[in-house]
């Protein structure tokens, strides 16, 4: 099959960026259905106008919208569109009831789909719990299309002096918690008598802080104590994983997660992460509270004292390689059904 994915350019500050966690997400899918025979395209565009100009040329048999960002009449507007009688669509979901929530849209775009009634469109969600439940609450069975992570071996762990780095990376929102893990996190350098350099990516314009209170109450927060507040802009992949390694720990205690391949990444470089129990496939070593304070120090000291340990890390790995196999049985058992 020629199977494309097309993107939506985040817009930020008058300025069209990529839209890197889509994009990450899509390129190892597509690597993967490739090496199962399929022909893999990957773009972004400015908006859904574009996507006509870009099946034309590609001409696929399988159309991948990565998240809610075209209407229900455009779908209906490219249906109608006698040349792409023959293809499939699917538009793949990425967050769990909590993200969907917040946004005002979500759940209308949905339903929009499925009042098309064709049987050329689907509806996926990267989450089992989440697609099982909302196809009962919604009378609508969404297809399961999960994540698929391109694992690799560990490079050698090394241990910073005098100083702890903590990545606490992803979108700067409230259901990300990131206020709550940095508070958490200096106290836990200052229980070890370390400085905390706390990393995180910015989605915005950081010269504007305000317009993310996210941000503001971070930088509030670290301008009263000697810690310091390392924001940066997105990275592509290689670079995102290239920051990973100079972190002594990750942090991700969201509220709500459909699979979180922050830390996917963070395992797949050798790297520990505490997450929140959000983060399911992670062994429960790894996992905490989102709002007990002694509990998430506690953990962190835990991980951070045994960030070297090889059987955890194996513990980890091993639980993203069960991840990765049944993802790559789903996708698989998908195909099948499109080509029948």
């Amino acid at each position: 099959m020629r199977v494309l994915f097309i993107l939506k350019d985040r817009f930020y500050g008058n300025i069209h960026r990529k839209s890197y966690g889509l994009m990450n997400s899509a390129q190892q899918v597509a690597e993967y259905l490739e090496r199962i025979g399929n022909e893999c395209k990957i773009v972004q565009v400015v908006d859904s106008n574009c996507i006509d100009r870009e099946m034309y040329s590609y001409k696929p048999d399988l159309v991948i919208i990565e998240a809610l960002w075209v209407s229900g009449d455009k779908m209906k507007e490219l249906l109608a569109i006698p040349r792409y009688k023959n293809v499939k669509w699917v538009i793949r979901i990425h967050s769990d009831i909590g993200f969907l929530s917040s946004e005002t849209l979500a759940t209308k775009y949905i339903n929009d789909y499925i009042g098309l009634n064709n049987p050329n469109v689907c509806v996926a969600l990267n989450n089992k719990d989440f697609c099982e439940q909302f196809s009962k609450v919604m009378g609508y069975k969404f297809a399961y299309l999960p994540n698929i992570i391109t694992t690799k071996k560990n490079k050698p762990y090394k241990r910073s002096k005098g100083v702890i780095n903590i990545g606490c990376f992803g979108s700067l929102r409230i259901l990300k918690n990131q206020v709550f893990q940095a508070v958490c996190a200096i106290r836990m350098a200052d229980n070890l008598h370390k400085t905390l350099f706390f990393h995180i990516t910015a989605d915005i314009n950081i010269d504007n802080p305000t317009q993310n209170p996210v941000l503001n109450n971070l930088q509030e927060i670290f301008s009263r104590t000697k810690h310091k507040l390392i924001v940066y802009s997105w990275f592509d992949h290689e670079g995102f994983e290239r920051l990973i390694r100079t972190m002594d720990l990750g942090l991700q205690l969201s509220f709500t997660e459909s699979f979180n391949i922050v830390t996917a990444d963070f395992i797949n470089n050798g790297v520990p992460i505490v997450v929140s129990n959000a983060v399911k496939w992670m062994p429960k070593y790894f996992r905490t509270s989102t709002t007990n304070y002694k509990d998430v120090i506690q953990k962190l000291h835990s991980v951070y004292e045994l960030r070297n340990c090889s059987i955890l890390q194996w513990m980890a790995k091993r639980k993203l390689n069960q991840y990765n196999k049944i993802s790559k049985r789903e996708w698989y058992k998908f195909l099948l059904t499109l080509k029948k």
